[in-house]
């Protein structure tokens, strides 16, 4: 199979899963490679401003998919493709939910702009994703479970920096990272069968989905690696630079 687009998810596969997670220098070099034969393209549920230092350390110049597949933005300018921010008057049923917890909340407005729910100092019109972090996986399900009564609305955890935390993430039903991977395909003008995926969490499993050739990651969550074409050595182990090297530039 030729294949004609790469499209890798950050924490956990492309870079280590911390605050100040980078990039090796052995995967910036195997991208660099990479680019000269497929578009290379990033799909991360971080918003452009937690993303933007390591798209540069990679030299990403195609789509990237921000925020868990609510926003795509143009790799060079950085200018914004597609938007999916949540339909009318669900954001207030959301944070209805989530106001009576006392869970730490972000919300993200237009991918760039992001503030706590407790204390915004800007209109939330249109926004984009809610974010809540710092969970037990029991608080959340409960969370999901009870978001799930909202039928427009898509949550998935998100595997946390900080040891046995969870994170959970909240988009538009069709801002999920397949919706934002399909949206690429229609700007790259490519089928998605001609993508592969690379991924580690459980958020990862509509970018999987969406892509022809599904990767997991060695530290991959166990049902990501269930439904992988192949599981890759782990972040840790530059398994990116692996898969670019044997899928990629095998000829």
């Amino acid at each position: 199979m030729q294949y004609k687009a790469l499209m890798l998810d950050l924490d956990g596969t492309t870079i280590p899963n911390r605050i100040d997670g980078m990039p090796s220098q052995k995967v910036i070099d195997a991208i660099a490679k990479a680019q000269k034969y497929v578009a290379v393209c990033v799909a991360t549920g971080r918003p452009y401003t937690e993303a933007l230092h390591i798209l540069d350390a990679l030299n990403i110049t195609d789509p990237v998919v921000l925020v868990n597949g609510s926003l795509v933005i143009d790799g060079k300018s950085r200018k914004p493709l597609y938007e999916r921010p949540f339909e009318q008057g669900d954001f207030e049923k959301i944070t209805a939910i989530l106001n009576q917890k006392t869970y730490i909340k972000k919300v993200t407005v237009d991918g760039i702009r992001e503030t706590y729910l407790y204390g915004t100092d800007f209109p939330l019109n249109n926004p984009l994703t809610a974010f809540v972090w710092n969970l037990s996986h029991a608080q959340a399900e409960e969370i999901i479970e009870e978001l799930t009564r909202i039928p427009t609305v898509s949550a998935h955890k998100v595997i946390g920096w900080g040891s046995g935390h969870i994170n959970v993430t909240i988009n538009h039903i069709y801002g999920t990272k397949q919706h934002g991977i399909l949206e690429m395909a229609k700007i790259l003008k490519i089928d998605t069968h001609e993508i592969i995926g690379i991924g580690d969490g459980p958020n990862d499993f509509p970018l999987l989905m969406a892509c022809g050739f599904k990767v997991a990651m060695g530290n991959a969550i166990d049902g990501l690696k269930e439904i992988a074409d192949y599981v890759a050595p782990t972040v840790e182990e530059d398994g990116v630079a692996t898969v670019i090297e044997k899928f990629i530039l095998k000829d």
